[in-house]
């Protein structure tokens, strides 16, 4: 089986994707839907430390947003702080830092392919 990418015909089995490969892709699944960037920019924007009911804030039904939370929680993504009834989310930072590096060395790599738009 062939894949064909960017006019690149390359041989399906021969691909071997590294373990930042795919943790940067498996973060950016995690993060594709924007419930989930809504939950990250609030946590954010409150100091990495918020509680379920600010996230309500998010226009969507309450059920939504615990499942999206509970979801980014098994992800690693968020971590969840307190007792039971008075829990609060802050984000992974140390993660997210590693991520942004990551997509950061690919986007600068990037770059270097991108073609001279000054001199045409």
């Amino acid at each position: 089986m062939q894949l064909k990418t960017y006019g690149l015909v390359m041989p399906y089995f021969d691909l071997k994707f590294s373990t930042t490969d795919n943790e940067l892709a498996n973060f950016a699944k995690a993060l594709a839907l924007p419930v989930r960037i809504a939950i990250v920019r609030i946590i954010m924007t409150n100091g990495n430390s918020v509680g379920k009911e600010s996230l309500y804030s998010i226009p969507f039904n309450h059920e939504t947003i615990t499942k999206h939370l509970a979801e980014l929680r098994r992800l690693g993504i968020i971590k969840a702080h307190g007792l039971r009834n008075s829990l609060k989310y802050s984000l992974d930072e140390q993660l997210f830092q590693q991520m942004a590096d990551g997509f950061a060395m690919l986007f600068d790599s990037m770059r270097t392919f991108e073609p001279d738009l000054q001199s045409c």
